[in-house]
């Protein structure tokens, strides 16, 4: 019985698409992400077209088909059932790929791009829909007003062309509707996210939310951090199940998807407003938020480093520096790559060691425009036509750049694991490699407490919860995200001393380690001191009750 089966369903999958190894063997990598192709799972296939099946639908639309996974276990695990199936798909290579010979009345295959189409309404929906930034879908002006007039909701430029996939087939869900989405799970917490979240729900449409805790074994293709949102259009206000998967095996023991949660959260405890990383991670994680933290915006602000849209040309080495003769005044000391940086403090003397390795770590900043010498370099950088490019496109004149002080604590944007995050004692401003924290009037005495607490664990951890996650265990912290994480507040700072503070800088000079293990204990003593005080606060107003 076990051998049937596993032939009927190699049968069946081989009815419309080839394995994906052979598409991706003869397909560049160039071609599949310039369409944001990766391709699902068929376990995680099969789960998300059983949810859609419970219900019986008759007609099925896959806005992104690509080789037809989900019509394929449409019929592994529901062969009988007569339903027809609707794909869209834009690339002609990947279509080029299906065997059509044989026919297939209940499958439209039909090659448009979905989000210029108007495909009609369907009593349930699936989709992977392509992971990219709408700036690099060519036909994006045309195609987004069209959108926002068929769905009735402005949608910023920059938004994920995935997130558009997902508003335009919530409108053509018929009443009573299901629909199962794989999203990039940066979503939570974007900009552009915010109205995505506000359809799901005001709509009352969101379910359940699917996340992965060891996603490249599930997704080893995927190049952004996913999730599954599971939708009806019933207009039914109810609990959103939170689901966290953590390996294939448990894949295969789930029966029904929406019978496997770990916790419901009422859609009032899901502002659409706020960021839902750090809300899911708190159910899924147990991340007690300490009582008493406050934004880190109220010490500071946090910004993104210098862009300059050409980097190649305004960062400089000691020997271009030598050889150009553009002087000092026409020059800023700068770090160019996160790389430059290695350890957690960084100081003059560092500074003078990576310039005299020559490295690029001077910026040009043009003071004397007249200069002889500036001139011709500017002139250089027009005929390698730099001043063409996006930025220095739209900046007069296109080589000056934007004005910055040294900040004393920088962050890295990208991180694997541990964030990075650095002291910087020197006199030298940053590219877009870091983001610069500029303390405010209540920030500027803190500082050391501030490095302190982003350096220990339990701050790493807390800040996390704010991340963007994209792929390979790739995590992004944008300004704003840094700008709303917690941190202790005035009074709790108050509780590590100022020697303790300047140990814990003596410490991380020469050994992180120690400086980890030290911020960790004092940070401790702020969150435990809490505990005590809320556990007090309790217990005083039981005794009040009895």
């Amino acid at each position: 019985m076990v051998e049937r089966a596993t032939w009927i369903e190699k049968y069946l999958c081989g009815i419309l698409s080839m394995h994906e190894s052979d598409y991706i063997s003869e397909t560049s990598l160039s071609h599949r992400r310039g369409y944001g192709q990766f391709f699902t799972p068929p376990k995680i296939a099969r789960f998300m077209v059983e949810w859609l099946l419970r219900d019986g639908p008759s007609s099925i639309l896959d806005p992104a088909f690509g080789l037809g996974v989900f019509y394929d276990q449409a019929h592994i695990t529901h062969s009988t059932r007569r339903i027809h199936f609707t794909g869209y798909e834009i690339d002609a290579q990947i279509l080029s790929y299906l065997d059509t010979e044989a026919p297939r009345p209940d499958l439209t295959v039909i090659q448009d791009d979905y989000l210029e189409a108007d495909a009609g309404l369907f009593d349930a929906i699936v989709c992977n829909p392509p992971y990219m930034r709408f700036q690099k879908f060519l036909n994006r002006h045309n195609v987004l007003p069209q959108i926002e007039k068929k769905i009735g909701t402005r949608l910023v430029g920059y938004t994920n062309i995935a997130s558009v996939f997902l508003v335009k087939a919530l409108k053509e869900l018929k009443p009573n509707g299901s629909l199962a989405f794989i999203m990039p799970f940066e979503f939570f917490n974007t900009g552009y996210g915010k109205e995505v979240k506000r359809s799901l729900i005001e709509g009352h449409l969101l379910k359940q939310v699917v996340i992965f805790s060891n996603e490249k074994e599930i997704f080893p293709d995927a190049t952004t951090t996913v999730c599954i949102l599971l939708c009806k259009k019933d207009g039914k206000e109810e609990s959103i199940k939170i689901t966290l998967i953590g390996n294939e095996d448990e894949i295969e023991r789930i029966r029904r998807i929406d019978d496997f949660y770990q916790y419901e959260i009422l859609p009032t405890d899901l502002p659409y407003s706020k960021k839902w990383t750090p809300i899911i991670a708190s159910l899924l994680y147990k991340k007690n938020i300490p009582s008493g933290f406050c934004r880190v915006s109220l010490y500071g602000t946090f910004v993104r480093g210098i862009a300059t849209g050409a980097n190649e040309f305004f960062a400089l080495r000691k020997t271009e520096i030598e050889e150009l003769e553009l002087g000092d005044e026409n020059l800023r000391k700068c770090i160019t790559k996160s790389a430059q940086i290695r350890k957690a403090m960084f100081t003059e003397d560092d500074f003078c060691g990576l310039y005299n390795r020559n490295m690029p770590v001077h910026c040009l900043d043009v003071k004397e425009h007249d200069k002889p010498e500036v001139s011709r370099y500017i002139e250089h950088g027009e005929k390698l036509g730099f001043q063409r490019r996006y930025l220095t496109g739209n900046r007069n004149p296109w080589y000056k750049i934007e004005y910055r002080e040294p900040a004393p604590i920088l962050f890295g944007v990208f991180s694997r694991g541990r964030l990075k995050v650095i002291r910087n004692y020197s006199s030298a401003v940053n590219f877009t490699c870091f983001h610069s924290f500029f303390p405010n009037m209540f920030g500027a005495r803190y500082i050391d407490k501030l490095f302190l607490y982003f350096f220990s664990d339990q701050g790493q951890e807390l800040i996390k919860m704010n991340k963007r996650s994209y792929g390979n265990a790739l995590d992004k912290l944008e300004p704003g995200d840094l700008n709303d994480c917690l941190c202790p507040n005035q009074e709790q700072l108050e509780m590590i001393a100022d020697c303790e503070a300047e140990r814990f800088i003596e410490i991380a000079k020469t050994n992180e380690a120690e400086a980890i293990r030290f911020s960790n204990q004092l940070v401790d003593r702020i969150i435990n001191s809490q505990r005590h005080v809320h556990l007090a606060s309790r217990r005083a107003a039981a005794a009040e009750r009895v």
